[in-house]
């Protein structure tokens, strides 16, 4: 066990925070919430990258919009297809 995940759990604090992983909620296949990403590395209107510290987070889909943007956040709106860890 590395020595995030035992303060993380000595503190009692949420893994997506302590380890900086990205925490992605959608809601249905409309919206897609994500926070702790690192970096926007492309943005079309049917995929969607997202640089986090271990990998890219690729959303595929239609119709993409960003509804909102901020320090490690983004609110995406079209419809989703898939959501890919790689």
């Amino acid at each position: 066990m590395d020595i995030a995940k035992k303060i993380s759990d000595a503190f009692e604090l949420p893994y997506d925070v302590s380890l900086e992983i990205p925490k992605i909620i959608v809601l249905g296949d409309k919206q897609i919430y994500v926070e702790n990403y690192l970096k926007l590395i492309e943005y079309k209107s049917e995929i969607i990258r997202l640089k986090y510290k271990s990998g890219i987070i690729e959303i595929s889909g239609t119709g993409f919009e960003i509804n909102a943007i901020g320090d490690g956040n983004i609110i995406l709106s079209g419809k989703i297809s898939a959501v890919k860890l790689i």
